[in-house]
Order: structure tokens, then C-alpha cells, then sequence
């Protein structure tokens, strides 16, 4: 049996993703305005969340359908492909082999269509 992604990194890909992506998109000035009046600590924990379930780790998820979540953002294609070259950044420097990047980036880019609106 295949061990999962949350089996194999644990808090990495987790929290530790999550931390480490909120630091890369709020330095940068295209993506920060999004997350000027959001509790960032709040959120950090959300995706944390919502990470833990995409790896195949407990459905521990809480937070709002994902689009909901980002209606009335007018997310643009550019600013998602933005965010997906953090998520994959914040899993090379958190040293996530490089398949399992592209597994969890094909996971997120799922949800492309509830997040791009713009």
C-alpha cells in the first residue's frame, strides 16, 4: 500500500507549507492586496487544514466551499498561475520531492474553476 503525502511529509506539507506560502504571496505586490483585512493566521490554519485532506491526511476541513470562500475577489488566471509558482517554491524550499509537487499542484489545480473569477 502506497503511503499518502501526508503520511510521508507530516507537517510539512501541511502547516509547514502553509506558513511558508503566506510568506511568499504576502511579499508579493500583485497577490498582498488580496490579504490586506484577512486574518492571516486564521487562514494559515484553514489551508493547513484543507492540505491535510488533499494529502490524503484525516478530513479535518472546516472552512468555507472554496468558492464561496473566493467570490467577489475577481482572482484573474495570471494571479492563480501567481500562487501556484509560490505553492511550488514553498514545497522545494520545505524539500517536497519533486513528484509529489506535481501531484499536489494537479490536486489544487482542481479547484481552479472555484477560485479564478477575473
Amino acid at each position: 500500500m502506497k503511503k499518502s503525502l501526508y503520511m510521508k511529509y507530516g507537517s510539512r506539507v501541511t502547516s509547514g507549507m502553509a506558513e511558508c506560502l503566506y510568506d511568499r504571496v504576502l511579499g508579493d505586490p500583485e497577490l498582498a492586496p488580496f490579504f490586506a483585512n484577512v486574518d492571516i493566521d486564521r487562514l494559515r490554519d484553514h489551508v493547513a487544514d484543507f492540505l491535510t485532506v488533499l494529502t490524503g491526511g484525516p478530513d479535518i476541513y472546516q472552512g468555507r466551499d472554496l468558492r464561496d470562500a473566493h467570490d467577489g475577489y475577481a482572482i484573474s488566471k495570471d494571479q492563480f498561475e501567481r500562487v501556484m509558482g509560490h505553492i511550488a517554491a514553498a514545497a522545494t524550499e520545505l524539500a517536497i520531492e519533486p513528484q509529489d509537487i506535481e501531484t499536489i499542484a494537479t490536486a489544487i489545480r482542481s479547484y481552479e474553476d472555484d477560485v479564478v473569477s477575473g
